[in-house]
């Protein structure tokens, strides 16, 4: 080797020696961001052993990336699920708590039953009164819970449209930056985790897929092949429902003007937020409506009243609703509901005269005298009446409502209704708490393969510190014997 190669070798590597001490400061700075990854230079020796910085790369696994990607999708979808299941455990309770629609139905059976023992007993009446109060205002307040998340739901589409078309937004600026950079041979590394990061945000909304082309360019599908970016952000159009009624299914979710929620989505997305919300909005929650309203639909027509001829809501009244069967069915036999209009449990009411003169629970003649069973206002000890609305009440019916048990009685479909939900519930809780279990740990596993460990990078600048003393002191030794080849002359 001659001095001439030897010092330029030397240069070269002082200077590639920079280069990558400047990135190491870089990684120690970045440590503690969210989606930093680590930076490094590629290093490759010339045809005359000069060294050089050929391009800057980062740390990368593409199938734990997309393993974040998806998991987080998954994590979005129950969460938005599990959330509006606790929404409607907190108001009801446990199946078997005093509150619950089953406990108060079974309450409502109780009083009758006492009531039949006392029937001259006018604060027994009242009692039976009471409990069918608490059934229906339980009932009300469950269904405006419904209600409530079903169009909270609708409203939380409209605000995931706005977001998902900002963040495509900015993913378009980012890789438009990025493939400039790449084609100029620039460093782009800091984009393109900036582009991660808003990739990774997206996953939340919906399940994606990312393909990466040349210049570094990317493309994002949906879980179902529409595509949501390819070179420009796609359309992300929603228009939300004012008023969602009972068994109404809220608007559609539209990407890149293709349907993607409901049963008319030619190609529906099955994961991320959005599919959770369409989820809780559509199907869920409209099927526990649906048994609250079988409940609901159920009661008005056990305690339906009739002339002989005509039949008519009693005790408990929807404005709505018409009822038109009588007597009690059997199991092999069930009688079905005669009442069967969605939203009768946001509806339904005590009787206005019942409210006021609870014998008329015990002797009929809340639609008026012709009505009446006990035609003789004397006879308090009458109980033939209140014996069939217990009857009634504990008859073997049908239920058209899917989830809960679809025949038997009233007290125990509420008792199933309720087993639903919690069920439901606890499998969803379930799947949520290990997806984002598995989540966790494959944020860490990515962490750890692609993220900055600060005594990786320390460790790094000593090593460069040791190869920069090198060269110094070949350039300080050629220096030194040029001087004395000089004198030498």
């Amino acid at each position: 080797m001659t001095l001439s190669s030897a010092i330029n070798t030397a240069t070269s590597s002082l200077q590639a020696a920079q280069t990558q001490t400047a990135l190491v400061s870089r990684n120690i700075a970045n440590a503690n961001v969210a989606g930093a990854t680590r930076k490094y230079a590629n290093v490759v020796t010339g045809a005359d052993g000069r060294l050089e910085v050929r391009s800057v790369a980062q740390s990368g696994d593409t199938a734990l990336f997309r393993n974040v990607l998806n998991g987080t999708s998954d994590v979005a979808k129950s969460g938005v699920v599990a959330g509006g299941l606790d929404r409607l455990n907190e108001v009801i309770g446990d199946t078997d708590t005093n509150g619950s629609p089953a406990a108060l139905v079974s309450a409502l059976s109780d009083a009758l039953t006492a009531y039949r023992t006392s029937p001259a007993n006018y604060e027994v009446g009242k009692a039976a009164v009471t409990a069918a109060q608490k059934v229906v205002s339980t009932l009300n307040a469950v269904s405006s819970s419904v209600d409530d998340i079903r169009q909270d739901a609708d409203g939380e589409l409209k605000l995931a449209a706005s977001d998902m078309t900002q963040i495509l937004k900015q993913i378009q600026e980012l890789n438009q930056r990025i493939t400039a950079g790449t084609s100029a041979k620039r460093d782009v590394t800091d984009e393109i985790d900036k582009r991660d990061q808003q990739i990774q945000k997206l996953s939340e909304y919906v399940g994606i897929n990312v393909q990466t082309r040349g210049d570094n360019d990317v493309v994002i599908y949906t879980d179902s092949g529409v595509t949501m970016f390819d070179r420009t952000a796609r359309s992300i159009d929603f228009t939300p429902t004012p008023s969602l009624k009972p068994g109404q299914s809220g608007g559609a979710f539209r990407i890149d003007g293709t349907v993607v929620t409901g049963d008319n989505a030619f190609m529906p997305i099955t994961s991320g937020k959005i599919a959770g919300l369409v989820e809780l909005r559509d199907k869920i929650a409209p099927q526990f409506q649906t048994q609250l309203d079988a409940i609901a639909n159920n009661l008005i027509d056990a305690f339906s009243e009739t002339d002989g001829t005509t039949t008519k809501q009693g005790l408990f009244q929807d404005a709505s609703a018409t009822v038109t069967g009588t007597g009690a069915g059997t199991a092999a036999s069930p009688r079905s509901a005669s009442s069967t209009l969605a939203g009768a449990a946001g509806r339904i009411q005590i009787a206005t005269s019942a409210l006021g003169d609870p014998t008329l629970i015990r002797d009929g003649g809340i639609n008026g005298a012709t009505f009446k069973t006990n035609t003789d206002t004397s006879a308090t000890g009458f109980t033939a009446r209140i014996a069939t609305l217990i009857s009634n009440l504990g008859s073997t019916r049908g239920y058209s409502a899917a989830g809960a048990d679809p025949t038997g009685k009233l007290v125990n479909f509420a008792a199933s209704s309720m087993s639903w939900l919690q069920g439901t519930r606890a499998s969803v809780l379930s799947t949520n708490e290990y997806q984002q279990t598995l989540l966790d740990k494959t944020k860490t596993t990515l962490s750890n393969e692609t993220g900055i460990d600060l005594n990786t990078e320390l460790t790094r600048l000593l090593d460069l510190q040791r190869s920069f003393q090198a060269s110094s002191k070949i350039i300080t030794t050629v220096d030194q014997m040029m001087a004395a080849l000089l004198q030498a002359i």
